[in-house]
């Protein structure tokens, strides 16, 4: 323990005494040079029209929604409530409000009037200097950490799974702002990290050396040998063997034991011959009767695979002794061990051993602090993701020093410098420091290669940069644009880009959501713990397709085909699915189209009971259109009492009664509409042409005038719309790749990418290029004064 706390003390020392200012991130200003007068422009442009149609049901006398246009008097009070008037410029660009029964703005009064408004509030010039906004310091989340010690070390384990939930900020867990360091985490922090430090440097080769077990159910018999669950063992009543297959890594030494027992019988114990690879090792004889006794064998073997036996060779039978007990001899056997090489040899250590003790004190030529500062630099480049200082490797490196100056090995000394490696701020947190030299700490800079190279390899990978990746940063490689999208595209194509499905896809998704669901098992007996896993694994096989194959985003939409199993394909009533394995099949039918139809989403958008069609359409218009509606007012009564009066009417029935009231059909007449076309799926997903006795109408009307019916058409009548598809998509990927939330001055950014998008087919690449080469991603700023 006091090791402990002395590595962690002197761990964030060595951070404070090296890092950048780590201040609290401060909410991006609105940056640029207005080209117009918000305050003339309201006036004398956005009134009259509030005017002309808005304050019938908006002004003195009525404020439907709790909203009166009458008092925002000023351009102040405007941008002073962002998220009411947000609200108003989605209603108005969507043709939600003014509602059908009022008089309506004209295209070009529409058009103009969401211009106006996205000026007024959100006040970007984009052709004025650029305002990148300011990530601020923040640690790494649980996957983070998991994929970084995996890539810095080779461990398997992961061992931030029992770390605490990370909070979720903006739709996602590793925002920033929201990233905090509790002392429990800290604790979990030193906890691993000291696991880790144990398993990767060798201290004891004996500890290391390789056991191979086969328990009684992992043997097979032959002859007259018959297996007894009961008794747990396997037993020979007359000549028969027990065999099982291993593996030997390399040529050398073994210890092999053979659990065993036996039943005496005539004038000699039963004998056991162990052969390996068909030749007699040793013959034993087994005394052990009540309980079973270990046999062992050290060994000289070869390497590859071989099988061991234990045959019984004295079988002996005699009905007529007077000794019952002792009539027939047996054997039984329990199990086999295989313990080795057990002459170690240094190829044997562990890769990442091999790795962190390159080099050993030599008395005379090369001092415990001099080795340790040998080992520990590439360590640290690699852990802190840029080039570690001599003050930095100094001190981590004492730390080893020390502890063998008071009687420990080397490499438990190594240990303890490679625990406070990883309880090092420098590596719990990813860090933007201002450069040396900049006057201001306000300026906007590009970013250092090293801050690019982790920028990028944290959007891409989940992890941090590979020793390629690094290299391009040292290099300065990462500075020209043709050789960072080929960094870019490389990293694409790599499997680590699986991250990618796992921590932005299943976020955007809602997936992880989907394990919180629980439909009503009276109404759905057959949906269980296997069939979600299938539902989720679906989604996310599907979503690494589009990104291995770089197909269009569209696909989300309109992709014909997805992955299934024969449980998941039972379940959707798909033929010819065999097997556990999830297998690719292709769609001619008019019920399945892009992630819109797969089970995982249209379960976690739902009710227990029933589908929702307002759930379902809120979804599309979070994560597909990026217009979410507002939270309902407090006082609007929930669909159920409508359902309670009205029990004999269908859903879409009691869904139109319910959003007769103005407040809520402002929302309910495009979200339900949405809904609607979803509606032939029931709560977990299956295909229905009735609801009850009701026939299913999967028909629906936008307020802007597209009709649509059916899931196939719903999805084509979004991908009319997939300039909005990609700017949403857009937003939340580039929220997803700076970790924090999307401020005003990214619409500039968004805007371009969208532009490339549709330059390049809306292609996966295009989408991460274009966020990658970004100036959100590319640049930074301190904070504003």
């Amino acid at each position: 323990m006091v090791r402990s706390v002395l590595t962690l003390m002197m761990s964030w020392l060595v951070f404070a005494g090296s890092a950048a200012t780590l201040s609290a991130q401060d909410p991006a200003t609105q940056s640029g040079r207005p080209r117009f007068d918000p305050a003339q422009v309201y006036v004398s442009r956005v009134v009259p029209l509030l005017k002309k149609y808005c304050l019938e049901c908006h002004g003195p006398d009525v404020q439907e929604a709790e909203i009166g246009f009458h008092d925002y008097k000023t351009v102040a009070k405007v941008t002073g409530d962002l998220p009411t008037w947000t609200r108003v410029l989605q209603m108005i660009e969507t043709g939600v409000m003014p509602p059908d029964d009022s008089p309506q703005p004209t295209a070009a009064e529409r058009k103009g009037a969401v211009n106006d408004l996205e000026k007024i509030l959100f006040n970007v010039d984009c052709d004025g200097p650029p305002d990148p906004g300011r990530v601020t310091i923040r640690r790494l989340n649980r996957a983070e950490y998991n994929n970084t010690v995996r890539d810095l070390l080779g461990v398997k384990f992961q061992p931030a799974d029992d770390f605490p939930s990370d909070d979720v900020g903006s739709g996602f867990d590793n925002i920033g702002e929201v990233l905090t360091l509790p002392p429990l985490l800290m604790e979990k922090y030193l906890a691993a990290a000291e696991r880790i430090a144990e398993t990767t440097i060798v201290t004891d080769p004996a500890l290391f050396v390789q056991a191979q077990r086969r328990d009684r159910r992992q043997l097979s018999g032959e002859g007259a040998a018959s297996y007894s669950e009961d008794r747990r063992r396997w037993t020979m009543a007359s000549e028969g063997s027990v065999s099982a297959k291993f593996d030997f890594p390399r040529a050398g030494q073994y210890q092999l034991r053979v659990s065993a027992s036996s039943d005496p019988a005539g004038d000699e114990p039963a004998q056991m011959e162990l052969r390996l690879g068909g030749k007699k090792l040793k013959v034993f004889d087994v005394n052990a009767t009540r309980s079973p006794s270990t046999y062992e064998l050290k060994v000289e073997l070869p390497d590859g695979e071989q099988q061991l036996v234990a045959a019984f060779i004295n079988d002996y039978y005699d009905p007529n002794a007077k000794d019952k007990s002792r009539r027939d001899r047996n054997l039984h056997v329990y199990s086999f061990e295989i313990d080795g090489p057990l002459d170690f040899r240094p190829e044997d250590y562990p890769e990442f051993h091999r790795k962190l003790i390159a080099v050993v004190p030599q008395p005379g030529q090369l001092s415990p602090l001099d080795a340790a500062k040998t080992n520990l630099r590439p360590l640290l480049n690699r852990a802190f993701r840029r080039k570690a200082t001599d003050d930095e490797v100094n001190q981590f490196a004492r730390l080893a020093e020390t502890a063998v100056g008071v009687g420990d090995t080397f490499e438990q000394g190594m240990q303890i410098a490679l625990t406070a490696v990883l309880v090092s701020p420098h590596f719990l947190f990813r860090v933007e420091g201002q450069p040396p030299g900049k006057s201001s700490p306000q300026a906007v800079r590009d970013l250092g290669p090293y801050e690019l190279a982790s920028r990028l390899s944290y959007f891409l990978w989940s992890s941090l940069p590979d020793d390629e990746l690094f290299a391009a940063a040292t290099r300065g490689d990462l500075a020209r644009d043709d050789l960072f999208e080929k960094q870019i595209r490389r990293m694409l194509a790599d499997p680590k880009s699986e991250a990618l499905v796992q921590n932005f896809a299943t976020q955007w998704l809602n997936l992880r959501l989907l394990d919180s669901v629980t439909p009503d098992p009276r109404a759905f007996p057959e949906f269980n713990r296997e069939l979600r896993a299938d539902m989720r694994r679906e989604t996310e096989l599907f979503a690494a397709a589009i990104v291995r194959e770089d197909r269009s985003i569209l696909d989300f939409l309109e992709g014909r085909f997805t992955f299934v199993n024969e449980r998941l394909a039972r379940h959707y009533g798909l033929p010819d699915v065999r097997g556990e394995e999830f297998q690719r099949v292709s769609f001619t039918d008019d019920r399945h189209s892009g992630v819109l139809t797969q089970a995982s989403i249209l379960t976690l958008t739902s009710n227990p009971g029933r589908t929702s069609p307002v759930k379902r359409g809120k979804w599309i218009l979070e994560n597909i259109l990026g217009t979410p509606p507002p939270d309902p007012p407090a006082d609007v009564p929930e669909l159920e009492a409508t359902q309670r009066a009205t029990p004999s009417a269908s859903l879409r029935e009691q869904l139109s009664i319910h959003r007769s009231n103005a407040v809520c059909a402002s929302c309910h007449k495009t979200m339900d509409e949405l809904g609607f076309g979803l509606e032939n799926f029931d709560a977990v997903g299956r295909w229905r042409e009735k609801d009850g006795k009701f026939a299913v109408d999967s028909s629906g009307k936008l307020p802007s005038g597209e009709a649509f019916r059916g899931p196939v058409e719903l999805a084509q009548t979004l991908k009319r719309r997939k300039a909005d598809f990609g700017r949403c998509l857009a937003e939340k990927m580039l929220v997803f790749a700076l970790g924090r939330g999307f401020v005003s001055q990214d619409r500039c950014a968004t805007d371009r990418i969208v532009e490339e998008l549709e330059k390049h087919d809306y292609r996966f690449s295009a989408l991460v290029v274009a966020i990658a080469q970004s100036v959100p991603f590319r640049k930074t700023r301190g904070e504003q004064p």
